[in-house]
């Protein structure tokens, strides 16, 4: 089921739980068949097989996996007969219903921020849309294996959490909660480390309050949350790479020596209109009002996010995936503008609009989805989960 990208995510857990190391010789045994073994043979300047993803998957489906594990260490005790390598389905498929579930959490906190500035209808469809109209749809429901699921509801998590310190910046507690977010978030995919251009718009508005102290215990609490959150990041590279901080042409030696970072494939972004087109709406949301009970401040960041991230995944050698599947990440962003865009069409045009351009979304996402898939088993290729 761990297969692609997900192959490597997986390894960590496995040798973390079953090895206590992360040496991933034992498990890229199993990579045949799973995924592009080109990690596989590269070893790094400690000896050990490299491994180009982050940690942060891997120890977020460590509670499934060693779930899974201990009923398989008790049923072995008494006297079952089963394997132990990790990659049995009965290892596997606990831990990615857990996945699974992991991000639904971020859908739900999607769904709570929207429901603290609009009418819970708005909050809803725009959900619905985000979870089930847009590209996201193919790594919640076919490949959560994989990282962008997760990912996206790191993201989300972290937004929430933004959004909470913008309402209140004198409560440390949200700093503290949204450096870990943060933390977690750039360890699951590191590009998501670029997230953090959400607090500049609170940074502008404490500065034109004059709120200083404010300003500066909210920022250390902040960074000193997020790096100590991602530790487990410099201390895993350190394992394999030798150092905490090691060159990303190492780590990434196919892709990074290859980045534009002038000269960005900014056509990359079209695609994610041709695969989710109901983030048109999405963008429309962006360019009309919204209400006053959300910061001006809070929105201005939230497009700046975007753009970031767009820029560094435009800045990539090459897209990648169904529906530009690194870019589904930061999906959940866009429910914020859907909301509004529901909103201003309800306002203008009535519900049976709402409820129709979101479902016309829906539709049109899953027959693209349908229609990628058939493709594959049409050509000889084949599906995985």
């Amino acid at each position: 089921m761990f297969v692609s990208d997900g192959f490597y995510y997986y390894s960590y857990t496995v040798s973390l739980v079953l090895d206590r190391d992360l040496d991933f010789s034992n498990q890229y045994k199993f990579v045949k068949g799973r995924a592009n073994p080109q990690h596989v043979h590269r070893l790094t300047s400690s000896g050990r097989p490299s491994n180009p993803v982050g940690i942060g998957l891997g120890l977020l489906w460590l509670p499934a996996f060693v779930l899974a594990h201990s009923i398989v260490t008790t049923m072995k005790a008494f006297g079952f007969s089963l394997a132990s390598t990790g990659f049995e389905v009965y290892y596997e498929l606990p831990t990615y219903l857990w996945s699974f579930l992991l991000g639904l959490l971020g859908m739900w906190l999607l769904y709570r921020l929207l429901t603290e500035v609009f009418d819970w209808r708005y909050a809803f469809w725009a959900t619905v849309g985000i979870l089930f109209g847009t590209a996201l749809s193919n790594y919640a429901f076919l490949h959560a294996n994989m990282s962008h699921w997760v990912s996206a509801a790191c993201a989300t998590a972290y937004l929430y959490s933004v959004f909470r310190v913008y309402r209140r910046p004198e409560d440390w507690r949200w700093w503290l909660i949204s450096g870990i977010a943060l933390g977690v978030a750039a360890m699951v995919r590191y590009q998501n480390a670029a997230l953090g251009v959400l607090l500049v718009g609170l940074l502008w508005q404490l500065i034109r309050q004059g709120r200083w102290q404010t300003l500066a215990v909210g920022i250390v609490i902040h960074i000193a949350a997020t790096v100590v959150t991602f530790l487990p990041q410099m201390l895993s590279w350190r394992a394999i790479y030798g150092e905490l901080l090691p060159d990303p042409k190492v780590v990434y030696p196919y892709d990074y020596p290859n980045m534009r970072w002038l000269s960005p494939h900014l056509s990359y972004a079209f695609w994610l209109f041709v695969y989710s087109p109901l983030l048109l709406l999405a963008l429309w949301g962006f360019l009309r009002p919204f209400p006053t009970t959300l910061p001006t401040a809070f929105v201005v960041s939230v497009g700046l996010a975007l753009m970031g991230q767009l820029y560094v995944n435009c800045a990539l050698p090459e897209v990648g995936g169904y529906g530009v599947r690194r870019m589904t990440d930061f999906f959940p962003y866009f429910g914020i503008a859907l909301a509004n865009a529901l909103r201003i069409l309800d306002e203008r045009k009535g519900q049976k609009w709402c409820l129709s351009l979101v479902g016309a979304g829906v539709l049109i996402n899953w027959l693209l989805i349908a229609n990628h898939y058939l493709s594959q088993l049409l050509s000889g290729g084949h599906f995985h989960f």
